[in-house]
């Protein structure tokens, strides 16, 4: 409920997320209700793993559109090739 006893909107979420976003020095511009989606079904991939539960959680009709949670960010990516490439796991010579 709001502060006027009514219905929360998605426009109400998303200008609370703002002004958290501008009190905690975080890009407003990267902060919106379908952020926090993405990241729980990146984080329950990460821990659980098992797509299709998820698809059912969220909703999805198809696990392809699930899928679009298993892609790695540059950032992730650029992280997972150094771990690799540190722990021997992949050589050099083959990049």
């Amino acid at each position: 409920m709001n502060k006027y006893g009514e219905r929360i909107t998605t426009r109400g979420i998303s200008g609370q997320l703002k002004k958290f976003a501008e009190k905690y020095g975080i890009d407003k511009a990267v902060v919106y209700p379908h952020s926090f989606r993405h990241r729980f079904a990146k984080s329950f991939l990460d821990r659980c793993n098992d797509i299709a539960f998820l698809a059912d959680f969220m909703g999805h009709e198809s696990i392809e559109t699930t899928r679009i949670y298993l892609r790695k960010t540059a950032t992730e990516q650029r992280k997972l090739l150094w771990l690799r490439l540190k722990t021997g796991w992949l050589k050099p010579e083959v990049i």
